[in-house]
Parts: C-alpha cells; structure tokens; sequence
C-alpha cells in the first residue's frame, strides 16, 4: 500500500494527527512527514480475502542491512557467513593467499584439503584479514535481498505478511483472542506458510481494537479506504 492511500485509510479510521484536507494535493514530503507520525499512531493491518494479515504500511527492503535488521557487518554471525556461496567463497580465496603466504611448499591439493576443512574455523579466528573480509560482507549486505533464495532466512521482516506474523506473535493473548487472531506456522509439514489469520469481520475487529484502546486496526484488502464501519467511501 502506497504512503498516500495509507494516510487516507487512517483518516478514515479517525486520525489523531493533523492531515491536510486534500491528500490528493499534498506534496510528496508531506506525505513523507505525514507518513512518519501515522506509523507511529496506528497499526493498520489489510485482510485479504483468507483472512491473512498484512502490514498496511509495510515498505519493502531494498537491502539485506534491511531486510535482516542489521545495522553493521558485525551482525553476521558464521552460520550466514556459512551459508551464502556470494560470501563465502571470496572469503575462502582469501585464505588460500593466507595459506600459500603462510607455506609457500603447499601444493594446490593441500591447499582445498585445509580450505575445505578449516576456512570457517579461520574466518571466526583473531589474526585473519578482517579488512577484506568485512568489505565482501559489507557489499552482500548492502546488495537487495533474493526474495526466490532468501525468503525464509527473512520472512518476518522481508514482507508484509511475514511483519503482520511476526507483530502478532509477540502480541497479547487475551487480546488475540477476544479479536479472532490466529497465528500460523506452516500449515501441513514443510509448508513455507507463517501468517496472521483473522477470524473475526473487519468491522467487529476494529471495535473491539477501539474499545480496548488499542491502536490496532483492520482494513479489506484492495479497497482503496474504508470509513470506521468498513464500507468503502463514496
């Protein structure tokens, strides 16, 4: 959901903040500004026609620093390292020069046998070259997430699905229960399925969410905005 329709569905919920009369006019940086203060407001959640849940104003990463929540190259422990041929790979290069530097008498064999069974052992130890390390992993992480390859390394924070999921694990019980929410985690063996689901009609959910006084709030999935009731504006 763009920033623009998100600000005008939570206008239609009741904002608590100052929004221009007309949306439709506004210049983009006050959508941006305006944007900021709602998010902080409200929890506005889309229900598709499942009853699957959705981060209204999810904005997708356009990095794995975003997508995986890390903020320095630090963040990555081995086992990511271990796991992504872009990473790892050039960081084995790098300790074969060790390795040649180290012994200059190792033949090639020698060299992938002690690469194979010790890079990682290598790449977690003081002493090796963290400078260039650090520059392969910096540039994985500054790259765009592979949502094919990726997905379930990130699905709570990689899109809006996987953010409405991971909200509403940490999510009050009582509340979850008396709003219809049920959180579902793979729905046969091996399913890839991690979803928010209500069970409740849009309208008796925002009611209960209000008189709760939660900031929570539900909107049909594709309707451009909806009064507090649920039916569309006209």
């Amino acid at each position: 959901m763009d920033r623009r329709t998100f600000l005008k569905i939570f206008a239609s919920l009741g904002a608590s903040i100052a929004l221009p009369v007309d949306l439709a006019a506004a210049s983009q940086d006050e959508i941006d500004s305006l944007w900021i203060e709602a998010v902080r407001t409200l929890d506005l959640f889309q229900v598709s026609e499942f009853g699957t849940l959705s981060y209204a104003n999810f904005e997708e990463p356009q990095t794995r620093y975003d997508a995986h929540g890390y903020s320095n190259v630090g963040d990555v422990d081995a086992s990511i390292v271990e796991s992504h041929a872009a990473m790892y790979e050039p960081i084995q290069e790098i300790y074969r020069d060790h390795l040649r530097e180290q012994n200059p008498l190792l033949d090639d064999t020698a060299i992938e046998e002690l690469v194979e069974d010790s890079w990682l052992e290598w790449f977690m130890a003081d002493g090796r070259n963290w400078s260039a390390i650090e520059g392969i992993i910096d540039d994985w992480l500054s790259d765009a997430p592979d949502r094919c390859q990726e997905w379930e390394d990130y699905y709570k924070t990689g899109d809006a699905q996987g953010a409405a999921y991971d909200h509403f694990l940490r999510e009050d019980s009582e509340l979850m229960d008396e709003l219809g929410i049920a959180v579902i985690e793979g729905q046969c063996p091996g399913s890839s399925y991690f979803a928010a689901e209500l069970h409740t009609p849009v309208e008796e959910a925002n009611r209960i969410a209000a008189e709760r006084g939660r900031s929570i709030r539900f909107v049909y999935e594709g309707e451009d905005f909806v009064r507090y009731d649920g039916k569309p504006r006209v």
